[in-house]
């Protein structure tokens, strides 16, 4: 059983300035729920115990949140603005050892994505969607269910099997692959601009099995933008305050 996640909520969500522009984004908040805590709660009715938020820009608002909540743990990205989001993982998994969840901070989602990974019989996999319209989507290879690439271009993949959700479930052995990874391109490149999951999962996946675990009909958003917030805030959320399995026909 996993009893710890690791939330990155380190980036400076500049497109979303425009509307909220006071807070980091993951605590932008909802129907009076902050995305955060939503995952927080979540994760908790799941039996994930141990909380760990990678923070950075506006940190100090991630640690008033976790002095309000048990077991949430918060670690600082000091290098946030210009480091990519494998760069705050990394800083998790200094601390925080596997097997463990990984999750963006601007994600809602339903209750059984984290089912889905908890119960699952991959020890490494990451949560996949069939097409929900939103814009911005990394598409995913997994075919033969097992992690071949990650692209924001649809047409760059052999195959499509559906789009990254944001939730990875990661052993052990496959947490000091990603390390590694890290480390090498630090090493090659000069600057730890890499992204944990189109670079960092990718890679790590060339010699250690990543499972796509897909829930073609998951309703969930990503809030990147104002018109993302928009489609969460009305379309999104409604669905999973009803607690109703998928968000029906793509927009």
């Amino acid at each position: 059983m996993i009893d710890r996640a690791v939330i990155l909520a380190a980036g400076m969500g500049t497109r979303l300035r425009s509307v909220v522009d006071d807070r980091p984004k993951g605590l932008v908040e909802i129907h009076g729920e902050t995305l955060v805590g939503r995952s927080v709660r979540l994760l908790r009715a799941a039996g994930v115990g141990e909380i760990t938020i990678v923070g950075g820009y506006l940190v100090e608002q991630y640690e008033r949140f976790a002095a309000r909540e048990s077991l949430v743990t918060i670690v600082r990205n000091d290098a946030f603005a210009a480091t990519g989001s494998m760069a705050s993982l990394a800083v998790a998994l200094d601390r925080v050892a596997g097997p463990l969840l990984v999750l963006e901070s601007d994600i809602v989602y339903e209750a059984r994505a984290l089912d889905a990974l908890l119960r699952g019989g991959a020890e490494d996999a990451t949560l996949l969607s069939g097409p929900t319209g939103a814009g911005d989507e990394v598409w995913v290879d997994a075919s033969g269910g097992r992690l071949r690439a990650m692209s924001k271009n649809r047409g760059a993949l052999a195959a499509v099997t559906g789009e990254f959700v944001g939730i990875t479930r990661l052993s052990a052995a496959a947490c000091a692959t990603l390390g590694a990874e890290f480390q090498r391109f630090t090493s090659a490149h000069g600057h730890a601009r890499m992204d944990y999951e189109t670079d960092g999962l990718v890679a790590a996946a060339r010699t250690h099995a990543i499972a796509g675990t897909l829930i073609e009909d998951l309703c969930w958003g990503e809030i990147d933008d104002d018109r993302q917030l928009d489609r969460v805030t009305h379309r999104i959320w409604p669905s999973l305050i009803a607690d109703k399995s998928g968000c029906g026909p793509v927009a």
